[in-house]
């Protein structure tokens, strides 16, 4: 029975998030209420509060997977593979090349609602500063590196994840693509210098 609660509480959050993404993309950010959410989502105000305690974590509802898939990649990378490359790589699958191509397809997605509000930006930076702490303590932990050189090096990917999302973001078409795709490759190595 708990596999299909479980289920149902799944669908109905997917349900939600979609509803949002929609209604986002139609009306804008600021243009769309909790009350229209719910309704859009066939869900009953509390029910989508219960979800998504405020507006801003309907954006960010992918965040937690965001974080999961960067800590896997840097942290549990294979030996031979350096924190630098471990990070691009997951860069590239989940940021760009067809993650960017989908926030054309998805204007009511993340990267791009962040790009035009200031108060799902602030977001960003702070999502990005809790995780840079934590990629922080895990290279200091897994790569008996300094505290210091850790919290530099997972800065500077934290820096980089952001300035790609915004370029991702404020791209005006998908022809804008290959430049942030040059900015990423630029960025990444601008990273090993400092990891060196």
């Amino acid at each position: 029975m708990t596999g299909l609660r479980q289920l149902k509480k799944e669908r109905t959050r997917a349900a939600i998030a979609d509803a949002a993404a929609d209604l986002f993309a139609r009306d804008g950010y600021a243009g769309v209420s909790m009350s229209t959410v719910a309704a859009a989502a066939g869900v009953s105000d509390q029910t989508l509060y219960n979800y998504f305690p405020t507006k801003e974590a309907l954006v960010f509802d992918r965040a937690d997977r965001i974080e999961a898939s960067l800590v896997e990649a840097v942290l549990r990378r294979p030996d031979a593979t350096d924190a630098v490359s471990a990070f691009a790589g997951w860069q590239e699958r989940m940021l760009l090349g067809e993650g960017a191509r989908r926030a054309f397809v998805h204007p009511g997605g993340m990267v791009r609602l962040v790009a035009g509000s200031d108060a799902l930006r602030r977001m960003l930076l702070d999502f990005a500063h809790r995780l840079g702490g934590l990629l922080a303590a895990g290279l200091v932990e897994r790569d008996g590196m300094a505290e210091a050189d850790a919290a530099v090096l997972a800065d500077g990917m934290m820096a980089v994840m952001v300035r790609v999302q915004e370029r991702i973001g404020t791209a005006t078409a998908e022809s804008d693509l290959p430049e942030v795709e040059r900015y990423a490759a630029r960025a990444v190595e601008a990273l090993r210098a400092l990891a060196s």
